[in-house]
C-alpha cells in the first residue's frame, strides 16, 4: 500500500480527531489517555471482525441470506450492535475510573477517540483493497459516521457519568443504556438501508445522514459550550 493511500485512509480520522480535541477547552485530555483510546479503538475493530464473522456465520444457518429478516438482523444485530459495544467498551470498562475524567465533555472526547481508531483502522483496510475512490466515498460519509455516532454515545456517557457523582443511579442506568441503544440504532438504519437499496431507501438514506450529520454537530457544539467538571 503506497503511502499515499495510506494517507488518505487517516487523514479524515485525524482532521476530526483535531476538531474534538480542539473543542475540549477547559482542560486538554493527557496525551497517553489519547494514545490509548485510539490503540483501543483500532484492537476494537479486529474484535468487531472477529465476533460479526462469528455471529454471520450463525446467522446463515437460522435466515435466508438477502432477506429482509436477514438484512435487519445483520445489520443492526450483527454489524451495529457489535461495533457500537465494542467501541463503548474501553471508555465505559477501562477509563471510567480514570482520574483524567473529571469534565463532562471527556466522554465525547473519549469515545470520539476509540471510535476513530476503529475507524482509521478499518479504512485502511479497506482502502488496501479497493484504492483511492473508497478512500473518498469513506472520508465523505464512514468516517464521519463512525465520529458522529461516537458524539452521541459520548454525550450520553457524560451524563452517566455525571449521575454517577451526583448518587442518581436510576438516572445513570438510564443514560448508560441510552448510550449504547442510541448509537446502535443509528448505526443500524445507516447500514440497513443501504443493504436494502432502491431508489427510495437511497433517498431516505441521504436525508437521514443530513439530518442525522446536523443533529450531532449541534449537541458536540453544545456538549462543549455547556462542560462543567464532574
Amino acid at each position: 500500500m503506497s503511502p499515499f493511500l495510506v494517507l488518505a485512509a487517516l487523514l479524515p480520522a485525524a482532521l476530526l480527531l483535531l476538531r474534538v480535541y480542539r473543542l475540549d477547552r477547559i482542560e486538554k485530555e493527557p496525551a497517553s489517555v489519547l494514545w490509548a483510546l485510539l490503540g483501543c479503538g483500532a484492537a476494537a475493530a479486529l474484535l468487531a471482525y472477529l465476533l460479526e464473522t462469528l455471529l454471520t456465520a450463525l446467522l446463515d444457518c437460522w435466515l435466508v441470506r438477502g432477506s429482509m429478516a436477514y438484512l435487519a438482523v445483520e445489520n443492526f444485530l450483527v454489524v451495529a450492535c457489535t461495533e457500537e459495544l465494542c467501541k463503548r467498551l474501553p471508555v465505559r470498562h477501562i477509563f471510567w475510573r480514570h482520574r483524567a475524567f473529571d469534565y463532562r465533555f471527556d466522554a465525547v472526547v473519549y469515545c470520539v477517540f476509540s471510535a476513530l481508531g476503529f475507524a482509521a483502522l478499518e479504512n485502511v483496510l479497506y482502502v488496501a483493497d479497493s484504492g483511492f475512490r473508497t478512500a473518498v466515498m469513506r472520508a465523505l460519509l464512514s468516517v464521519p459516521g463512525h465520529f458522529f455516532f461516537a458524539v452521541y454515545m459520548g454525550v450520553y456517557l457524560g451524563e452517566a457519568k455525571s449521575a454517577e457523582t451526583r448518587g442518581l443511579r436510576r438516572q445513570q442506568r438510564y443514560y448508560l443504556l441510552c448510550s449504547a441503544v442510541v448509537p446502535i440504532l443509528l448505526h443500524g438504519f445507516w447500514d440497513f438501508s443501504l443493504s436494502v437499496g432502491g431508489g427510495l431507501m437511497t433517498a431516505l438514506f441521504y436525508l437521514f445522514v443530513l439530518a442525522f450529520f446536523v443533529d450531532a454537530y449541534r449537541k458536540l457544539r453544545f456538549a462543549a459550550g455547556s462542560d462543567e467538571r464532574l
